[in-house]
């Protein structure tokens, strides 16, 4: 399993980094981004969070991205992410058949997907996982 990681960790990242990274439109945009994209009704009066939500989420996926090539970030994104990503989750969740959370259904989908990767790269990759799936030795 940790040779499928090896394989799919750069490609995956840099994917769902640019997705993810996709976010900043709603800094750069945010009536566009919340009407077209998103699909709800713009509300001026909170400009602010929805601005500030795009930066959040947008330097995750750019750092998403770096860490796809940077080892040594891996850690301290992949945890930040699979947090991030888990409670948007469950605040789509939670708000499951409420206006406000249906323009967020397919980045929960992502989001889903990133965080089961999450989990099992960090499975994958620990100590513990290597003692389970490795071999056993002749006496």
């Amino acid at each position: 399993m940790k040779r499928f990681f090896e394989l799919t960790f750069k490609p995956f990242f840099v994917i769902t980094g640019i997705g993810t990274a996709s976010a900043a439109l709603d800094a750069i945009a945010p009536r566009w981004t919340v009407e077209t994209v998103q699909r709800l009704a713009f509300v001026p009066d909170y400009t602010i969070f929805v601005r500030h939500w795009g930066i959040m989420v947008g330097l995750a996926g750019l750092f998403m991205i770096a860490a796809a090539f940077r080892e040594a970030w891996r850690t301290p994104v992949l945890v930040y992410c699979a947090i991030e990503k888990a409670l948007f989750v469950l605040l789509c969740i939670a708000g499951a058949g409420q206006p406000y959370a249906a323009g967020f259904s397919m980045g929960a989908v992502m989001d889903t997907l990133v965080v089961l990767y999450i989990v099992a790269y960090f499975w994958a990759t620990s100590s513990r996982a290597a003692a389970v799936t490795a071999p056993a030795r002749a006496p």
